[in-house]
C-alpha cells in the first residue's frame, strides 16, 4: 500500500470514528409523565425519562417539591448539596430531596448519561432511609443495573397509559429500592432504631419541612400543627437534636441560600424572595447582621 493510501485509510478512519462518537453522544432529553397520578398517595411516582447531555449541561442552584434520583449510564460530572461536592460516574446514583438547595452539571469531556425517576410520599422517605439516604449523605454507590431496568420500565409503562400504571410504576420502583438497599447495607438491615435514632428522624423531618419551606412565610405553630406535634415539644425535640432552635436553623438555611444564589445573574430582590424575605431592605439587613457584608458587597467579593 502506497504511503498516500495509508494516509487516506487512517483519515478516513478516524473521521469514521468520529462520526460515530459524534452520533453516540448527540444530546437527548426524554421524559415520560405518569398518566394518571393519585393525589394524596402514600407514594406516588410523577415521572421519568433519560437523557445524554451536552458537555457541561448544569441544572441549579434549585429546590425541587418531589424526590428525584438520577443514575449514571456512563460519562461524568458533579452533584453538590449543602455546601458538599460529589465526583459522580457511570453506576453512581444521586439523590435530591425536597427542600435541598442543589445543583449539578455533567463534564467538559465526558458528558453523562442518565435516566431518573421522581416520585413522593410518606412511604418513599421510609425507603429512602431503609437505603442509607438523607440530606448529608445523598449518594448511592451500586445497585445500577437494577435501577435502570426499573427506570426504563416505568418510563414504558407511562408511555403505554394504560390504567395500571400507578401499580407497575410502583412495582419497579420498590425493585430499584431494593437494589440500592442492598448496595447500601449488603450484610443485611440495620440495627434497629433505638429511641434516640426515632428523635433524630423526627428532628429530620422538621428540619426538611423547613427547607422546603424556606421560601415562603412559615411559623413553628404551623410547622408543628402539620407535623403532629406540640409547638413546645418540637422546639425542644428540634433543639435536641439539630443543636439550634427551629427559627435559628430556619435564618442560617436562608441566609446560605442567598449565598448561592447571589452567584448566580439575580437580582437582589429575587434573591431575597427566593428565600422568603418580601421585603429586599430587611433581608440586606439581615444578611449584613448574620455575615457581616451586604449582599452587594458579598457578591462583589465572590
Amino acid at each position: 500500500m502506497k504511503k498516500c493510501d495509508i494516509c487516506t485509510f487512517v483519515f478516513s478512519t478516524h473521521q469514521h470514528r468520529l462520526r460515530r462518537f459524534t452520533m453516540r453522544r448527540r444530546p437527548v432529553s426524554i421524559t415520560a409523565v405518569h398518566p394518571s397520578p393519585r393525589p394524596g398517595a402514600p407514594l406516588s411516582v410523577l415521572f421519568s425519562g433519560h437523557s445524554q447531555t451536552e458537555p457541561e449541561h448544569r441544572m441549579g442552584p434549585q429546590r425541587l417539591e418531589y424526590m428525584l434520583i438520577h443514575t449514571v449510564i456512563e460519562g461524568t460530572g458533579w452533584f453538590r448539596c449543602r455546601d458538599r461536592h460529589y465526583d459522580l460516574a457511570a453506576g453512581d446514583s444521586f439523590v435530591i430531596l425536597p427542600g435541598e438547595m442543589h445543583s449539578y452539571q455533567a463534564s467538559a469531556d465526558t458528558p453523562w448519561r442518565y435516566r431518573w425517576v421522581a416520585f413522593r410520599g410518606i412511604e418513599a422517605e421510609r425507603w429512602l432511609a431503609a437505603a442509607g439516604i438523607h440530606a448529608d449523605a445523598p449518594i448511592l454507590r451500586g445497585g445500577a443495573d437494577v435501577a435502570l431496568k426499573a427506570m426504563n420500565e416505568i418510563e414504558r409503562t407511562f408511555r403505554k397509559k394504560e390504567w395500571t400504571a400507578d401499580w407497575e410504576a410502583e412495582a419497579w420502583l420498590k425493585l430499584a429500592f431494593s437494589a440500592w438497599a442492598k448496595a447500601s447495607h449488603p450484610n443485611g438491615p440495620p440495627v434497629a432504631a433505638s429511641k434516640k435514632s426515632i428523635a433524630a428522624a423526627e428532628a429530620d423531618r422538621a428540619a426538611r419541612w423547613l427547607q422546603a419551606q424556606a421560601a415562603s412565610s412559615v411559623s413553628i405553630a404551623r410547622m408543628a400543627q402539620e407535623l403532629g406535634y406540640h409547638r413546645t415539644y418540637l422546639t425542644k425535640l428540634f433543639h435536641q437534636e439539630i443543636g439550634v432552635s427551629p427559627v435559628r436553623y430556619l435564618q442560617q438555611l436562608r441566609m446560605d441560600r442567598a449565598k448561592l444564589l447571589l452567584l448566580e445573574p439575580l437580582s437582589i430582590e429575587e434573591v431575597a424572595r427566593s428565600v422568603g424575605y418580601a421585603d429586599p431592605l430587611y433581608f440586606s439587613k439581615s444578611f449584613k447582621k448574620w455575615f457581616g457584608i451586604t449582599p452587594s458587597e458579598y457578591r462583589k467579593q465572590s
